[in-house]
């Protein structure tokens, strides 16, 4: 087990207007096959001032499918120097659970969609359904199922958009390393400020120094993504062209290293075999008893009799690290990073920052709060898996996983000016072009 590399593409993004492309089809589209004229769009929101169109993304992620729909305001002017797209906002709705948990019942989970498609309905004018892409793309939940199970999925989920008014592009199973690449260009475009346009024709182009980099912790896998310093792994970097210049990343995405799936692992669980299992684990106190669901089955997990606490659940943790090859990579100091998905969520359970305002962390904090929550006297059984978890993260960004060191910070966001952090506005990038003219 581990990344799976099979992005073929350098990621084009030219200094250009939007040109007119032919309608998004399921029978044409890939994202991540055309240009994207990324520097067509302006990252501050504000009120529209311009034609209204829409895009829609559904992520159908390992513990649920989320629909982002995403508000432009389209500048028919397209005055010089200024991009005709600015970005005026997204309605977001997430249901649970994720598509994978319905591979024996596909078309079951197709139907778990529809209330995403009531929210699009909602948000977007009825005259603008016939104009407005949609795509699915679904994440570590499908890469980890057969080949036949994530097909009838993908099958039942094309069949139930067949009859909804919006033209429906890409179904299909996202790779790894599009994730990542997107989720850079979600934070760089949002919080860096660092790809738009300048006055006329000219571009902001990030040095390496400047750009954040993306962490991206889902439940099925791990993202990684930055723009290196020093030369890093080939096999590893990608070149995204940025009109007249360009920027080198390094990406790696690590199948079966999310949270849920690590959980699973770290208990003593198998996920190939999929049946209900008894789990034990010293990331859970002794005398401890109780039930968790995961992929539709349900499990009894319990503590051990001798050995709970930090040391024992962070042992586990990096041996399955060690087991999935994680490792640190070249060019990772002095670089700034934006982290997300449950390293936002796990800090804000620990109160190691705003649930509601985000905030900044080090990984010392991390180890901090995960031995607080180790200690029996802590433990809580509404939430008995924070021990695990935040054992967990320490590991995977520290010295057993991601190399960080204690000092460094990351910036822990769910959330920019009310846009979410995820892989799916960079990918919205690329739908739009191939919609609009």
């Amino acid at each position: 087990p581990g990344a799976r590399m099979s992005l073929q593409w350098p990621l084009l993004l030219p200094l250009l207007l939007l040109q007119a492309q032919p309608p998004l089809s399921a029978a044409s589209s890939r994202l991540g096959s055309r240009s994207v004229h990324l520097f067509a769009f302006q990252p501050d929101l504000g009120p529209p001032d311009g034609e209204s169109r829409y895009g829609v993304v559904i992520d159908a992620g390992s513990t649920g499918s989320r629909v982002h729909v995403f508000h432009f305001a389209y500048r028919l002017g397209r005055e010089r120097g200024r991009p005709p797209y600015l970005l005026a906002g997204e309605s977001y709705l997430q249901v649970k659970p994720g598509l994978s948990a319905y591979s024996a019942e596909p078309a079951k989970g197709a139907r778990s969609l529809l209330s995403l498609m009531e929210l699009c309905k909602s948000r977007i004018p009825q005259s603008l359904w016939s104009r407005t892409p949609l795509v699915v793309m679904a994440t570590a939940g499908l890469r980890l199922l057969s080949l036949n199970e994530s097909n009838g999925l993908l099958r039942e989920v094309r069949s139930l958009l067949a009859g909804q008014p919006f033209p429906v592009g890409a179904v299909e199973v996202l790779d790894g390393l599009d994730e990542g690449v997107f989720s850079w260009l979600t934070v760089n475009f949002l919080a860096a400020g660092q790809l738009q346009p300048a006055t006329g024709a000219g571009a902001t182009i990030p040095e390496s120094s400047d750009s954040f980099g993306a962490l991206d912790l889902g439940g099925g896998s791990a993202q990684i993504t930055f723009a290196p310093t020093i030369p890093t792994m080939r096999a590893r970097r990608r070149q995204l062209s940025l009109g007249p210049a360009s920027v080198w990343l390094y990406s790696h995405s690590y199948l079966g290293v999310g949270l849920m799936a690590a959980r699973l692992r770290i208990l003593g669980g198998d996920f190939e075999a999929r049946l209900p299992a008894c789990l034990a684990s010293p990331c859970l106190p002794p005398g401890y008893s109780g039930r968790w669901r995961h992929h539709g089955a349900v499990h009894t997990v319990s503590g051990v009799a001798y050995g709970y606490g930090y040391a024992a659940c962070r042992s586990a943790a990096a041996r399955f690290l060690r087991a999935f090859g994680v490792h640190a990579p070249r060019g990772l100091r002095r670089r700034r990073f934006f982290a997300f998905g449950y390293f936002y969520d796990r800090a804000a359970d620990a109160g190691l920052i705003s649930a509601k305002l985000g905030g900044a962390a080090r990984l010392l904090d991390f180890e901090a709060v995960a031995k607080r929550h180790c200690r029996l006297a802590a433990f809580e059984r509404a939430r008995p898996y924070l021990c695990l978890d935040l054992a967990y993260i320490a590991a995977l960004l520290g010295s057993d996983g991601l190399g960080f060191e204690s000092g460094d910070t990351l910036v822990l966001r769910n959330r920019y000016k009310d846009i979410e952090l995820s892989w799916a506005l960079g990918a919205m990038f690329d739908i739009l072009h191939g919609s609009y003219s």
